[in-house]
């Protein structure tokens, strides 16, 4: 069905333009049966499709039928008509939300009301899809795409900060991913002010102490306890989304929701560097430093964090927009600001950690151009009276009650409203105890857990490790090493178990009614054996592709036992090493440089035959990895349980590795390549040799010349100039003769693996244990 968006007149799906005034036609979706579709807003905004439902009202795509431009409606239902105070606070906000001048700020164009009296807003139409639809994607991103996201949510951050002006309900879903130019992870903040408009009761007072507004997931400790808020509770927010987009994790786990409240307000977080090892102390105290829980001792600007975590990656230089600059400037004066739009992509309701779509529209992720619901709860009941906790806790905590539709483990979309704070010794540990209150309201209102299921058995880890099943913490390895888990589900389910210090143990079982399943759960710990390792479970992936080259042919399934793998290409500090103990020749200079082998010890040996490669992997106590081991490494990613096109994801990003360069860089320089496991520079830097010869996997009928040749594969794509985007590619197969011309360096190189139950590292794992 189509209609004009002028006169608001019906046509038929073949019809281009409006017989009454030539007006062309827009496309209404009448498979939703909502009034609202085709319905003209303020004489102005005509709704052709719903995109997104939430706790505070719905999303729309619209026309603004005079100058015809697309745009987004939000019609807000969390204020009834008549509200008078109510609708002078949300008019308030709106104005000053219109105010933020910032590119990265999403654009309000105008607000108002229905002739039924329903408030509306709206902004400029962003085609993209929500930041926490991407961590559920891809878990864990690079860090220097974190650096790059988080620079852009910090300038519109400041910018409003500057008016001043506090997000209060900053969170993945209101921050949305969309393309500009060059830039594929360009920011879209949105929602300022929206939750205090709707939720605030103070009528002139709009800092009214006793309201927290806001997702609790991600809410400082000050606004859990109901205090007034400044610029830093801001900070604390964007520094738990910066730890979720290096971990994969948040920064406070708990048995349930008030459990993971009252860490907030009560203990420190984990050490981000327990969560994604691989990352370094400068970017850890970073983020760490941003979130005190003290907000006197807390980064004390949004630029500040962002300055310091760039400069944990960078050095003393920050990327904003892919371009190096010194820092984020301050909000100023003639920051522009821009409009444009799109077509709409799927609403996206998938779970965070697990893929799952288990979450209903009111309580879910973010849609792909909205805004997650924010749902506004009562305010509790009086807190009991009891001793207060000791001087070091929180004076005062927050009671009150949660609306959710969440699992306990993933807390999400939710606002928590308190009473006014009282003075009185009895308030802080009364509090406390009505958090516990606001858990037990939690887990009576969520869906019943399964009275009958499965059991399954988790052994195999260290005493302690904690067992997550769909990413619900259900409890911890006994002495013994043992967990006994009744009453799962019937179905497949994810199982993850952790312990820190050790990289976390993931599978996916699928139990009947009934029936005891066992998961044998080996946690490895990383590990310094000739260089740093990286620890691969043992577990099925799915190798080759049946979408790209032939030898690449059929895909299929590999089990492998678990491994370590060097976590950078071996180096020619490393091989000189060898070759000095060993007395083997070094291996020739490439053309470029005729001091490379000698002047740069960090970078990757090149030269080094194939027979030279097991040499050096025999010398060092590791052997050179098997194809398959190399491939699952570099494209595995065991929670999303699907290979990745590249290390990084399935899309191919420049810059990320270093390929086609020109030139060789150090191993630990180009992090934009690194794969799930945490391994770098497999898609770059130097072909590395692979235990295996070239020729076909099983099933594969293909004729081809070379496989009789004996030469062997190498894997990885190079820097050479010549080479291209599709080399990358984690299947992407290459071969080489296994010995060179004399004298000649070709740009392969190395990296070595040890299988985990080897007993020459034996004493490394016992001493993590």
């Amino acid at each position: 069905m189509k209609i004009c968006p002028q006169c608001g007149k019906a046509y038929d799906d073949q019809s281009e333009v409006c017989q009454s005034d030539r007006t062309s036609l827009i496309s209404i979706d009448v498979s939703d049966n909502d009034r609202m579709l085709g319905q003209l807003l303020d004489g102005r905004y005509r709704l052709i499709r719903k995109i997104g439902e939430g706790g505070m009202g719905a999303i729309y795509r619209a026309v603004h039928t005079e100058i015809v431009r697309t745009c987004a409606i939000k019609l807000l239902t969390g204020v009834s008509p008549g509200k008078d105070d109510a609708i002078a606070r949300f008019k308030r906000e709106a104005r000053n939300s219109c105010r933020i001048d910032n590119v990265h700020a999403v654009t309000v164009y105008d607000f108002g009301q229905t002739d039924e009296g329903l408030l509306f807003l709206a902004m400029e139409f962003i085609d993209g899809k929500p930041l926490s639809r991407v961590i559920s994607e891809q878990r864990v991103l690079p860090i220097e795409r974190v650096a790059h996201i988080t620079n852009q949510i910090a300038e519109a951050l400041s910018a409003a900060h500057a008016l001043p002006m506090i997000h209060r309900d900053l969170k993945p879903d209101n921050i949305m991913i969309t393309h500009k130019g060059a830039n594929t992870d360009f920011v879209k903040v949105l929602d300022f002010g929206i939750a205090k408009a709707l939720a605030d009761e103070g009528g002139e007072n709009l800092t009214k102490t006793g309201f927290v507004l806001g997702t609790p997931v991600y809410m400082s400790p000050e606004q859990l306890l109901g205090e007034e808020l400044d610029a830093r509770s801001d900070i604390y927010s964007l520094a738990i989304i910066v730890y979720e987009m290096l971990s994969g994790r948040l920064p406070f786990e708990g048995d349930n929701l008030q459990a993971v409240m009252m860490k907030r307000v009560m203990t420190d977080p984990i050490r981000l560097r327990v969560a994604a090892p691989s990352l370094s102390e400068s970017v850890e105290q970073a983020v760490m430093s941003a979130l005190e829980r003290n907000r006197d001792a807390r980064t004390p600007t949004v630029e500040a964090f962002a300055a310091e975590l760039s400069r944990g990656l960078y050095g003393s230089t920050q990327v904003m927009g892919g371009v190096v600059t010194n820092q984020v400037a301050t909000h100023g004066e003639g920051s522009p600001t821009v409009q444009w739009g799109g077509s709409q992509t799927k609403v996206d309701n998938s779970g965070a950690f697990t893929g799952q779509s288990d979450r209903s529209t009111s309580g879910g992720r973010g849609d792909d151009n909205t805004w997650a619901p924010t749902v506004i709860g009562p305010a509790a009941t009086k807190p009991l009276q009891v001793e207060p906790t000791p001087p070091q806790l929180p004076k005062q905590t927050a009671p009150g009650r949660i609306e959710s539709d969440q699992p306990l483990a993933r807390p999400n979309d939710q606002v928590v409203t308190v009473p006014e704070r009282r003075s009185g010794k009895w308030v802080a540990f009364g509090g406390v105890l009505t958090l516990a209150l606001i858990g037990t309201i939690v887990y009576l209102i969520l869906p019943g857990r399964a009275t009958s299921g499965f059991t399954l058995v988790v052994k195999g880890a260290p005493a302690g490790s904690q067992v997550f099943v769909n990413e619900t913490r259900r409890d911890a390895l006994a002495v013994d090493g043992t967990l006994r888990v009744t009453g799962v589900d019937p179905g497949q389910v994810n199982v993850r178990v952790s312990h820190e210090g050790f990289t976390d143990f993931m599978t996916t079982l699928t139990g009947t009614k009934g029936e005891v399943q066992n998961c044998e759960a080996q946690l490895l710990p990383g590990i310094d054996y000739g260089g740093a390792m990286v620890p691969i479970p043992a577990g099925e992936f799915e190798m080759g592709d049946n979408n790209h080259e032939p030898d690449e042919r059929p895909a299929h399934p590999v089990p492998l036992p678990s491994y370590y793998i060097d976590k950078y290409e071996v180096t020619n500090a490393q091989y000189k090493t060898f070759c000095d103990e060993t007395k083997h020749v070094y291996p020739p200079n490439p053309p470029f440089d005729p001091d490379y082998f000698a002047g740069k010890p960090d970078y990757p040996v090149l030269g080094a035959t194939f027979e030279d490669a097991l040499l050096y992997a025999r010398w060092a106590g590791k052997r050179l990895a098997t194809e398959q081991e190399w491939e699952k490494a570099a494209s595995w990613d065991p929670v999303a349980r699907r290979k990745r096109q590249y290390p990084w994801g399935d899309e191919f990003t420049a810059n990320r590795a270093n390929i086609g360069s020109g030139h060789p860089v150090s191993v630990t320089e180009a992090t934009g390549d690194l794969s799930f496991y945490g391994v770098l520079n497999m898609a770059g830097n130097a072909f590395e040799w692979v235990d295996a010869p070239y020729k076909p996997y099983d099933g594969n009928k293909m004729s081809d010349p070379v496989f009789s040749k004996g030469e062997q594969v190498v894997r990885g794509g190079t820097f050479l100039p010549n080479s291209k985007p599709e080399e990358a590619r984690t299947s992407y197969r290459n071969h080489l003769p296994r010995v060179f011309p004399t004298g000649k360096s070709i740009s392969v190189g190395l990296r070595c693996v040890v299988t985990a139950d080897d007993p020459r590292i034996q004493p490394l794992l016992g001493a993590r244990k």
